[in-house]
């Protein structure tokens, strides 16, 4: 049985005027990479990646989502990515749509590629709640002054993991390595 997702994208695929429509959205932009990005132009999600709704022949009346990198490179590559596929970005354009500057990998590599370009440590991470002056205090509360994890996490607002999270360099670790190599001098 055919997936409803791929029939609609493949028929997509093949639509011509669907296919000049929507890369009409799309703009080279020169950006710091070897070539150009080609960036969607249209509407996006939450979290910065281009987002199209179809509703054209799909077979359900509401139509689908979907990003627009990875319909982009379907269509430039003439090949269905599957779910479970994910598209890295190495120019780190959220909105490039450039097939040539994706690479095809699982979920692992993706999440590795996320680590490995540290655009989401420290303070760039939403969610964190602390600044990079004030895990610089911790550390040395902690390995210097002898105050007790109960005691930061407490001083600071944040879990005691948190703290333990920090002080033994599970995360904040090019601080925490920072930290020690002075330490260690």
């Amino acid at each position: 049985m055919t997936d409803p997702a791929r029939n609609h994208i493949e028929k997509l695929m093949k639509d011509e005027s669907f296919v000049k429509r929507f890369q009409r959205k799309l703009r080279y932009v020169e950006r710091d990479y070897d070539t150009p990005c080609l960036e969607w132009q249209g509407g996006t999600d939450k979290a910065g990646y281009g987002r199209i709704h179809v509703k054209r022949l799909c077979e359900r009346p509401t139509g689908r989502n979907f990003f627009a990198h990875r319909l982009n490179y379907m269509i430039e590559r003439r090949a269905y990515i599957e779910p479970a596929e994910y598209i890295l970005h190495q120019c780190h354009n959220r909105l490039c749509c450039n097939p040539d500057h994706f690479l095809l990998g699982d979920h692992q590599e993706n999440m590795d590629d996320l680590h490995d370009s540290r655009r989401v440590a420290g303070e760039k991470n939403s969610n964190s709640k602390l600044k990079e002056d004030e895990v610089w205090e911790i550390l040395c509360l902690y390995h210097d002054e002898g105050y007790s994890m109960g005691d930061i996490s407490e001083e600071y607002g944040v879990a005691r993991g948190t703290i333990s999270d920090i002080v033994y360099g599970r995360t904040w670790g090019d601080l925490y390595d920072e930290f020690v190599g002075e330490n260690d001098e």
